[in-house]
């Protein structure tokens, strides 16, 4: 099977700059099988670049849609990594139709707890679930994304899925330790203890943090803090969650991997998105 090689010319970096750099995508040190799994992505998914091509066509066009480029450099790289063709298949797919090139959603903000630039250029909102243990393993790549780009903010934000008995409970408990300037903390120790939640185990995590324990029981108890948590889960289903983590950056979808690496991927082709096309 012969190479697949192509340059594309683009703006592209995490800052948006404006400096043109050459970008080539590179299959051949693929095996024959991820080589031909390869080919197969490029002639059955679109272009990210709102035109009627397919992404095989898009990049060997010689386009300037860096999306594109990007997107096939991170399947090349997600084949080398081991990963399965039908993963990388399905990311992709759901990525570029109901991701990056999804309308904009506008998911509530205000109120809820947030880390990393207090004037972000990028906004990341999470829907979680305490009980999750997909959302805890992604807690740590979220704090290592918020130190490694000063420019992101992350917001935490609540949905509980009906199977986890205590996600809702422990929610609220987060709710409630956020009046007492402790919600990071309390999120930290509901994501280390989720396997034996219990309300023993959170008025527990409560006095070990330092928190006002009367005033923490009264705010568990205070129907504002469930409605919060509620309406939340509310919107989030409203936007087409039916799984948790979920991720949204800069108002659309995200399905690629929940690593640095690839919320860095998503945050490059949103810097590229205006000066990209395929004409």
């Amino acid at each position: 099977m012969r190479s697949f090689i192509v340059a594309v010319t683009a703006a592209l970096s995490l800052a948006g700059s404006a400096d043109a750099q050459q970008f080539a995508v590179d299959a051949s040190r693929l095996e024959p099988a991820q080589k031909a799994a390869f080919d197969k992505l490029l002639a059955e998914e679109v272009c990210p670049c709102d035109c009627p091509k397919s992404l095989g066509q898009c990049l060997q066009e010689g386009t300037r849609c860096a999306p594109a480029v990007l997107l096939a450099e991170w399947a090349i790289a997600s084949f080398e990594q081991g990963v399965s063709s039908d993963a990388i298949a399905e990311s992709l797919a759901k990525e570029i139709t109901s991701g990056f090139t999804a309308p904009k959603k506008v998911p509530v903000v205000a109120g809820f707890a947030s880390k990393g630039a207090q004037k972000p250029k990028h906004v990341i909102v999470e829907y979680a679930d305490f009980e999750c243990g997909h959302c805890r393993a992604a807690s740590s790549v979220v704090e290592q994304l918020v130190k490694k780009h000063p420019d992101v903010q992350v917001v935490f934000k609540h949905f509980p899925l009906s199977f986890h008995a205590m996600a809702k409970q422990a929610a609220v408990a987060a709710e409630a330790a956020g009046r007492q300037n402790k919600f990071w903390a309390m999120h930290d120790a509901l994501f280390a203890t989720q396997d034996i939640l219990s309300d023993e185990l959170i008025l527990g995590h409560a006095k070990a943090l330092g928190l006002d324990v009367a005033r923490f029981t009264k705010d568990l108890a205070d129907p504002e803090l469930a409605k919060r948590v509620e309406a939340s889960r509310a919107e989030g289903m409203g936007f087409g969650i039916d799984a948790t983590p979920a991720f949204f950056v800069d108002g659309r979808p995200y399905f690629l991997h929940r690593s640095v690496d690839g919320f860095e991927l998503r945050l490059k082709m949103d810097a590229a998105r205006a000066s990209s096309s395929c004409n």
